[in-house]
């Protein structure tokens, strides 16, 4: 497996949105996911030693003043020992909805990134990622067809790369055991 040189991974997060960062329709989300889940998480895995470089991208850099104000409100005040410095793409006067690939260029094999991102940009972005030996994780749906999910699990074989998805799994989810025992409703998970 593609791995890197030091103990401490650095992480692309693309996607600068509710999840990644608590910040949608230019203000901070109303929702359980005010202070974003992505960033903080990886923060917080900065300040126990686990990750280093953080690199943030998305389409309209335009947002990120705006963004990173949000942030150091929900995050850096709010908790200890918390550095918010991060590499961003695009420029914060650029629009670009390719600016992952710059930004994944700045990456080496066996860093990671984070997608979460429009559902259709998915399978595009992570095979850019792959073919450069870093990391994926993606938020559910990964692709739209068998021949994409195909081709990224042959992608990723041969840079020796993991390539995860994350997603919610409800059969852990209160009466979700009884409603399936109970034959309510019927679905395969796998």
């Amino acid at each position: 497996m593609a791995e890197a040189s030091k103990s401490r991974v650095d992480v692309l997060m693309i996607g600068t949105g509710e999840y990644t960062t608590g910040y949608v329709h230019d203000k901070a989300s109303q929702s359980d996911k005010s202070k974003g889940v992505v960033a903080l998480t990886l923060i917080d895995l900065r300040r126990r030693g686990k990750t280093d470089r953080l690199g943030m991208c998305g389409t309209n850099g335009k947002k990120f003043a705006n963004i990173r104000k949000h942030m150091q409100q929900a995050i850096g005040d709010a908790y200890k020992d918390m550095d918010l410095t991060m590499d961003w793409w695009p420029g914060d006067d650029a629009v670009d909805a390719h600016a992952y690939i710059q930004a994944l260029d700045t990456f080496k094999p066996g860093d990671a990134c984070v997608i979460f991102t429009p559902d259709d940009t998915h399978f595009e972005i992570a095979l850019e990622a792959i073919r450069r030996g870093i990391h994926v994780m993606i938020t559910k749906p990964a692709v739209k067809t068998l021949a994409e999910h195909r081709q990224l699990y042959e992608e990723a074989k041969k840079k020796n790369v993991l390539v995860m998805i994350e997603g919610l799994y409800q059969i852990y989810l209160p009466n979700m055991r009884r409603i399936i025992n109970d034959r309510i409703l019927h679905f395969i998970l796998f």
